[in-house]
């Protein structure tokens, strides 16, 4: 019983999960009005690498949430891309943001479908295990 619980149990040592990304913005200016802007997507992805006004914020992130504090008010470009296998296709987004002092923008980033390569990838990865697990136990 205990091979049949260590072999369980054993993948999740490599799983990670998405984690929020906080980072403040390093302006070079001397306003004095500041504000944030967040990035949320609508599921979480891997890979994903966000520009502001062509200043890398984030890179290879895996990630549900970027947050990005100490932004100056006015019009900011901000470009957000990630490619992973996982995906149908990548996002590649860019949006104008008006941001406001003291105050926080989002901005929603639509995650595509998983691919097919993803779906037959859990589907044997879960055969082998549940197989592996018979053959174990019995």
């Amino acid at each position: 019983m205990r091979k049949l619980l260590l072999f369980l149990f054993i993948p999740f040592a490599f799983i990670s999960c998405a984690k929020n990304y906080y980072t403040s913005y390093s302006p070079n200016t001397a306003d004095k009005e500041f504000g944030s802007v967040i990035v949320k997507f609508s599921n979480p992805v891997q890979n994903v690498n966000a520009t502001i006004n062509g200043n890398l914020i984030a890179e290879d992130k895996f990630t549900k949430r970027i947050e990005v504090d100490s932004l100056p008010a006015g019009e900011h470009e901000i470009k957000v891309i990630a490619s992973s296998w996982e995906l149908k296709r990548d996002i590649n987004k860019l949006e104008n943001v008006h941001v406001e002092p003291h105050t926080k923008r989002t901005m929603l980033v639509e995650v595509p479908p998983k691919s097919t390569g993803y779906w037959i990838y859990q589907t044997a990865a879960f055969m082998v295990s549940f197989i592996a697990s018979y053959w174990i136990y019995h």
